[in-house]
């Protein structure tokens, strides 16, 4: 059960490292000034990347408590 929940966490951790890679993009390099219809849907697409980021790592705790508990 411990090793399920590294492999959860592990996939936690590349969703989170991609989405600071976004974050960074959009961050860095602006389409325009005042932002655009495209910085709006990069932003969407790194704010959920993020929310399951976030949900993966939850769901590696809860497996990693489950199996904690079936000791």
């Amino acid at each position: 059960m411990r090793d399920v929940s590294y492999l959860i966490a592990l996939f936690g951790a590349v969703f989170l490292f991609a989405a600071t890679v976004a974050w960074w993009r959009i961050a860095r390099k602006p389409d325009a000034d005042p932002p655009s219809k495209k910085d709006d849907k990069r932003s969407n697409l790194a704010a959920i990347i993020v929310v399951g980021a976030l949900l993966l790592s939850a769901l590696a705790a809860v497996v990693a408590v489950l199996g904690w508990l079936q000791r």
